[in-house]
């Protein structure tokens, strides 16, 4: 059995596009063309959780699912979460999550993921239309927050050869606003299948 196993937030969770079009999905779909018996992808993401969530039920969800039954099973883990730790209420200076703590929790999530694989991958963050979010009622999501906590995943991944997929990088490079939904935060279809292209080369 190869499970893939995939922890994050709403936005991987698909929120504002139909469920088959979010990145999880796409590469759900995608696998099952490839083989329909033994390959199964746990969707693990729940809205509004940061990397504090994350850790409290990584150890149990994961210990579950990679369970060994064939000596040929394996399993591939994806962390898609960061966002709601840049999340500022009140403020724009006061993320919820502060960047010594995020950096613990995702050395925490590297760590622990690669005691059941090696083959781990980190996807970057998303950037957001700030017109929308800074502020979207008395909340900010911020654009320099992102691209700094970013970097810390960056270099976490750097320090421990982990594959991560710079999508804050890449988003920067081009005028990212059309790949959003309404709310300025989430991805739209268009963004979905942009960090599906992303991820698939990875599974082929």
């Amino acid at each position: 059995m190869y499970n893939i196993l995939i922890f994050g937030d709403s936005i991987s969770a698909g929120r504002r596009v139909e469920k088959i079009k979010s990145w999880p999905s796409l590469l759900a779909q995608f696998l099952d063309t490839k083989d329909k018996n033994f390959t199964l992808v746990h969707n693990l993401s729940i809205p509004g959780e940061s990397t504090s969530e994350v850790i409290k039920r990584f150890p149990i969800e994961a210990k579950v699912r990679c369970k060994k039954i064939y000596p040929d099973d394996h399993t591939s883990i994806i962390f898609a979460v960061g966002i709601n730790d840049i999340k500022c209420v009140n403020s724009k200076d006061n993320p919820a999550i502060g960047l010594e703590d995020f950096r613990k929790n995702i050395t925490f999530l590297a760590e622990s993921a690669n005691e059941y694989t090696n083959h781990i991958i980190f996807v970057g963050l998303t950037l957001v239309d700030e017109q929308k979010t800074a502020p979207m009622d008395n909340v900010y999501f911020l654009n320099d927050k992102i691209k700094i906590y970013n970097e810390i995943i960056n270099k976490e991944c750097q320090k421990r050869s982990i594959t991560f997929l710079n999508i804050t990088e890449e988003w920067s490079g081009f005028d990212y606003l059309n790949l959003l939904s309404d709310d300025g935060i989430h991805p739209n279809e268009k963004g979905h299948q942009k960090i599906f292209e992303k991820i698939r080369p990875l599974f082929i």
